[in-house]
């Protein structure tokens, strides 16, 4: 087998990989030769996902429905799919956003619930079963506000940030197990979120326009580009507790700010939006 072929024939679970960037990890796993197995909150996301990638990629993809808001379901669905070589975990609920002072804590506690907890109920999982063989990797998402939180992120800062945190104990937890645990942190990416708050197609190109403009690459990335982090961090078998970072999240959010002629609310919205504050 040749460097190339390294993945071919592993059995990866991509938790949250019916859309966004879970879809992209998903898709560019399955062209270099994987097993896939895509896990969703519901059967409908899951058909739409396979139809997808059957369409475009092809390969060995199959897919599940699981709430990772249900620990012991959720233990049984990833013990039924043991043994793994991989699991990537990029489910996300909503977007915690907005002035502290006026937070419901009730409501931002149970946004914790996918992104946070379940990467715990994972983590958890893999820690007790003999679900991921030795020399597997367990792959987490954070955001941006993890490493630059701003006033109106600092609930999603702090849930982004702890995942942060959590990636180094895991590593060292789970190497008695010889699995590796790495998180990535997605910087600007072309997502479905601003159509879903509201915002026209041409808002969205507009956006999107702007932003190409102010970075270095010159363009935004699709969630196959940010793909790219979660391909290194299932292959680099030296990458453990690592913190992976892709995009010019920094860059662009002193463009915000500095930007004139434009409303704070849409420069919050834009940033919110673009750097998956989570």
């Amino acid at each position: 087998m040749t460097r190339a072929d390294k993945l071919a024939g592993k059995k990866i679970a991509v938790i949250g990989g019916s859309s966004g960037i879970g879809y992209g990890a998903a898709e560019i796993l399955l062209s270099a030769g994987a097993h896939i197995t895509i896990i969703s909150s519901t059967q409908e996301k899951v058909d739409r996902a396979l139809s997808q990638l059957s369409s475009t990629v092809g390969g060995n993809v199959q897919g599940r429905v699981g709430n990772v808001r249900d620990e012991a379901a959720f233990t049984e669905l990833l013990l039924s799919l043991a043994p793994l070589d991989h699991v990537i975990f990029s489910s996300v609920d909503k977007i915690i956003r907005g002035s502290l002072a006026e937070a419901n804590l009730s409501d931002a506690a149970g946004l914790f619930g996918v992104k946070f907890w379940g990467s715990f109920v994972v983590a958890k999982a893999i820690a007790k079963h003999d679900i991921i063989l030795p020399g597997g990797s367990l792959t987490l998402t954070s955001g941006a506000a993890a490493l630059r939180p701003k006033k109106g992120a600092t609930i999603g800062g702090a849930l982004n940030g702890g995942l942060i945190t959590a990636t180094i104990s895991l590593a060292d937890e789970l190497s008695g197990k010889r699995i590796r645990v790495n998180t990535v942190v997605p910087g600007l990416v072309k997502t479905p979120l601003l159509g879903k708050l509201g915002n026209s197609e041409e808002q969205q190109r507009e956006i999107y326009e702007q932003a190409a403009g102010r970075l270095s690459v010159g363009f935004v990335a699709s969630p196959e580009d940010v793909a790219e982090a979660y391909l290194y961090a299932v292959r680099a078998d030296y990458a453990n507790g690592s913190t992976i970072v892709i995009g010019e999240f920094h860059y662009l959010l002193s463009w915000f700010e500095m930007s004139e002629g434009v409303s704070n609310g849409f420069v919050i919205q834009m940033a919110v939006v673009l750097f998956d504050w989570g």
